[in-house]
């Protein structure tokens, strides 16, 4: 009994021993500029204690003498202080160029950077907050290498992003987008820029295979941000600005337009005739002449140009105690493009909540609900380009004409846009909710449990009143468009870490489900007896019409990963992942997608101990994996049916039946494309991480391509959808960061990014119909074997023929000389070869970042180059024919063939292009992308005022391009006039604050 007392009171002063000497120590967290930082991580070595700075940097935490605090930030190197005597303990950190500390998200799971295999870029989010970004993939373009963005400059508008190359003929080639964790099937302007806290691509097999049938275009993983600081920190971030013409494509003016119509009239003039060319006659729109003899012209650019305003505002509350995180946010976004009725506006709501209930038990769930607004009918740019200068677009009373030169030949670009009304709204609500257990008894083994529901709901309405103007005598029409959509995805998630020794693993387990269902209605009108109700009033229409469809589609996956490191510098990652999927076929319907890689750290080898002050990282990475696309129609390997119509009866007693058709031939065997991937790295850090930077190099095949095989008629169908063909895509990219002067009060830091890609079509069809040995090509479709998907297929411009050179029958000097390719002395179809690609061959992005004291300055250059495509308005053939005769339609201002201007490079007005060519033109060009000037008050100030942070900024974008392209961008569409949207130069002022 006193033994046990003994015990009793030597443990009773063991404790109040170790307690005495705990203490409260506090502090603040900085950065090499001395601004401070909110959100480090502030841990106890080898406890589970820790803290966070607040957003004044400071932190407190308890802890003993002897004991050691680790200070941690995502992209800094962290820093360990010995607890000694002093009650505080304040740190620099400083900016780890290679982020080796750095946690990245690999997919269900995080990862140190340092232990990463796969090819992971991580993207710099914080440059959205300073910039006028509307769409997350704005901080992609020109920045990670291998990732290509391009948009239409029109606002709201959601863009296309490709990750190292065209990898499918005819499914989708979209990247797969994952939003906290889940499957995310909105549009990526759905998502707040000011919502995300960061942002991953997957690149390789590696890294994307965990996402199996899903990942063949790599993955995008944005995650959104939660509670950081102690104290609830409420922000509030906003700017407003302007957006300018960047660029527009240019049409002739009154001057060059009257000797545009008398030179046509000279060129297309019979031998012995006069043309005519004084200005009374050429007008020949009646419209047009009076307008000239009043003096009055018309711009047309300027005359379909609204004020191109915009503005946002973004406010959240954040904050986090010893059990609870929570995020709140609302943003609006309001845009409006250049062209006259052109809008967008975004509605965004956010709230992230995470709960530690028991020390073994956490739940959670990150809730979105977003809401676009695309209302509104914008100007026919085809219009504008052919708007005759002399047009009258009004009346007397202001109200728009129809016809501008009143002689029916082109509709007013602003006409329909303000005669009809239109409503168009799309809504996305997501969650993904989840519980995490850590098991008590094995430390290391957890389970969590994943549920993302996600509703979308949206409808497009347009309206177009009764009216009587100009000859137009339009009785109504109205359409009403309703889509839905719901998905669900549910995953369960074991993962197991453990260290032994110098071995250490990582063990990642999952099994999942997953749903999508679609549907769409459709109910048009014509012909109203009054259009008082507009669109709500369909039924009482003479002409009605209905449509539907939907589709539904569902898939099971399960996948294991095994991360194991070796003394920490000897890398493993396998995986494996096993996915289901209804869309294909019944003997496809399950497909395996393995992966492998591994990693080495050179630097870390004792052999490297004599360099390793100047060579501070040097890792090797290899892997290889096999992933795939299901991104096709679900019922493709189906025998899908549409119902034709038939009329039977005699005279006057009809009626009108239906039957079945089949729509195509169904296909059992039908299953995935599937891609199989190598990747090769080397990661460096030199001269203390001053200089660090990636070389990559990749080589994708792809397989079993989705495309339509030719089969003999007499069943029934000319093609069947098969798995047929081989697509490569081989690529370098490297990407360089710099830290040019680091000093207290001034600092700067460039950075390169380069990539080059080749694609290739290997295979087709296999079929040889010529019987030459050599496999065919695709005509119809434009794909060539030995070259990429998107190239240019055509005759070859050779020049303008001359007075007195060797006419072909038919041709008159100043029209276009094709080159004889094959030397037959004719020119046929055979004649036509391929005429550049229209995907960039390199593309370079090049940025720097300046700081003094509170003033930062950054800027970013992006290029494109060895790409072509052709530039539609270059030919004048459509506008001088029968069709139009040199009548009152306005052209581009690219110059054309005289006899006294005898271009060697643009045909004469009367030339037909009876070969159907077009005109290419490079797309090469280098950007002045973003510039953005900031400056942070001092903490002096900002705590005189009360608050916690205190920024404002002027941002631009798209400032001015060097390029020859004669079109508005060299990056946005091209295909069609309607596709060529003036390009937008856009200047924002913001202010950021914190309280």
């Amino acid at each position: 009994m006193m033994l046990h007392k003994l015990h009793l009171i030597v443990g009773l002063l063991f404790a109040t021993l170790v307690f005495s000497q705990e203490k409260t120590i506090t502090g603040k967290a900085v950065d090499e500029g001395g601004i401070v930082m909110p959100g480090v991580n502030v841990l106890i070595k080898g406890t589970g204690r820790g803290t966070q700075t607040d957003f004044d940097g400071n932190y407190s935490i308890l802890a003993s003498e002897g004991e050691r605090l680790i200070f941690s930030y995502i992209g800094m190197q962290s820093i360990e202080k010995i607890v000694g005597t002093e009650n505080e303990i304040n740190v620099t950190l400083v900016e780890s160029a290679e982020n080796l500390d750095e946690v990245v998200v690999i997919g269900y799971g995080t990862q140190s950077k340092r232990n990463v295999t796969g090819s992971v870029t991580s993207v710099e989010v914080e440059q959205m907050e300073s910039q006028p970004n509307t769409n997350v993939a704005q901080a992609m373009r020109g920045r990670v290498a291998g990732v290509q963005f391009n948009d239409n400059g029109r606002p709201g508008q959601s863009g296309n992003l490709l990750i190292r190359g065209q990898s499918s003929l005819t499914a989708s080639n979209d990247p797969l987008i994952i939003l906290d964790g889940a499957f995310f099937y909105g549009e990526l302007s759905d998502i707040n820029p000011a919502d995300v806290a960061s942002m991953e691509v997957l690149k390789d097999a590696s890294a994307t295979a965990i996402y199996g049938a899903r990942a063949a275009n790599g993955v995008i993983l944005i995650t959104s941000k939660g509670g950081t600081s102690e104290k609830p920190l409420i922000r509030f971030n906003t700017y407003a600005g302007f957006s300018e013409y960047a660029n527009t494509v240019s049409l002739y003016d009154a001057e060059g337009y009257l000797q545009r119509r008398r030179d046509y009239n000279i060129q297309n003039a019979r031998p012995g005739e006069t043309p005519i060319l004084d200005v009374e006659n050429i007008l020949d729109s009646q419209t047009e002449l009076l307008q000239y003899r009043e003096g009055k012209t018309v711009d047309p650019w300027k005359y379909v140009k609204q004020g191109a305003l915009q503005s946002s505002y973004n406010l959240s509350v954040s904050g986090r105690t010893e059990k609870t995180s929570y995020f709140i946010s609302g943003g609006y976004v309001d845009e409006k493009g250049l062209i006259h009725g052109d809008k967008a506006s975004r509605l965004s709501l956010r709230m992230n909540i995470e709960n530690k209930i028991t020390p073994w038990l956490t739940v959670g769930v990150n809730s979105m609900y977003s809401q676009r607004n695309l209302s509104g009918i914008n100007a026919d740019i085809e219009g504008v380009y052919w708007l005759s200068p002399y047009s009258r677009v009004e009346d007397e009373n202001g109200e728009i004409l129809p016809y501008p030169t009143n002689d029916q030949l082109l509709l007013n670009p602003l006409f329909n846009a303000t005669q009809r009304r239109n409503e168009e709204i799309y809504n996305n609500l997501m969650a993904s909710a989840f519980l995490k257990i850590d098991f008590p008894f094995l430390e290391g083994l957890s389970y969590r449990f994943n549920y993302n529901p996600n509703i979308q709901w949206g409808h497009d309405y347009t309206f177009i009143p009764i009216y009587q103007q100009n000859g137009i005598n339009n009785l109504g029409a109205a359409n009403k468009t309703n889509e839905n959509r719901f998905n669900w995805q549910m995953e369960h998630i074991v993962k197991f870490e453990k260290r032994i020794d110098d071995h250490n693993f990582d063990l990642t387990l999952l099994y999942g489900a997953n749903s999508l269902y679609m549907e769409s209605t459709t109910a048009e009108g014509r012909n109203f007896f009054t259009d008082v109700n507009g669109w709500d009033n369909l039924e009482i229409a003479d002409v009605q019409r209905n449509y539907s469809s939907g589709e539904d589609r569902t898939g099971v996956s399960a996948m294991a990963r095994l991360n194991y490191q070796f003394k920490s510098r000897y890398l493993f990652t396998f995986t494996m992942r096993r996915d289901g999927s209804s869309v294909f076929g019944i003997n496809n319907k399950y497909g395996n997608f393995p992966s492998a890689a591994l990693g080495w750290i050179v630097s870390e080898e004792p052999f490297m101990d004599a360099v390793r002050e100047k060579i501070n990282l040097l890792k090797l990475r290899l892997s290889y994996g096999k992933i795939g696309n299901q991104a096709v129609s679900p019922y493709s390997s189906l025998d899908k049916s549409m119902f034709d119509q038939y009329v039977f009866g005699d005279g006057s007693d009809t009626h009108t039946g239906s039957f079945p058709v089949s729509e195509n031939m169904p296909n059992p065997n039908l299953k995935w494309e599937t891609s199989v991937s190598f990747n090769a790295a080397l990661d460096f850090g030199l001269f203390n991480n001053r200089i660090n930077g990636t070389l990559e190099y990749y080589n994708t095949k792809t397989t079993d391509l989705l495309t339509g095989r030719s089969i003999p008629t007499t069943n029934g169908f000319s093609n069947v959808l098969s798995n047929v063909g081989e697509i490569s895509n081989k690529g370098f990219e490297a990407t360089l960061n710099t830290t040019n002067i680091d000093k207290n009060d001034f600092g700067w830091t460039s950075s390169v990014v380069f990539s080059t890609n080749k694609n290739e079509i290997v295979h087709l069809y296999g079929s040889d119909t010529d019987g030459d040995g050599t496999e065919d090509d695709d005509l119809n479709n434009g794909w060539f074997i030995g070259h990429p998907i998107s190239v240019n297929f055509d005759y070859v411009f050779d020049g303008i023929y001359q007075e007195g050179d060797d006419l072909p029958d038919g041709y008159r000097p100043g029209w276009v000389r094709v080159k004889d390719i094959n030397g037959d002395g004719q020119i046929t179809p055979e004649d036509r070869t391929i005429v550049g690609q229209r995907q960039p061959k390199y593309r370079i992005g090049f940025g720097n970042d300046f700081r003094y004291k509170g003033i930062s300055l950054s800027f970013f250059l992006n290029a494109a180059a060895g790409w072509e495509a052709p530039m539609p308005l270059l030919d004048p053939s459509p506008y001088s024919g029968a069709n139009y005769a040199g009548r009152s339609v306005n052209m581009i201002d690219a110059g054309y063939w005289t006899p006294e201007n005898r271009s060697a490079s643009r045909p004469s007005l009367n030339w037909t292009n009876p070969l159907g060519m077009s005109f290419y033109q490079s797309r090469d060009f280098v950007r002045l992308q973003d510039v953005t000037l900031a400056y942070n008050f001092s903490d002096d100030l900002v705590k005189k005022l009360g608050l916690n942070a205190l920024k404002v900024y002027v941002s631009g974008r798209n400032l001015y391009t060097w390029t020859d392209w004669i079109g508005p961008d060299p990056e946005s569409g091209y295909s069609t006039i309607r596709d060529l949207y003036p390009s937008a130069r856009t200047i924002v002022g913001g202010l950021d604050i914190s309280f």
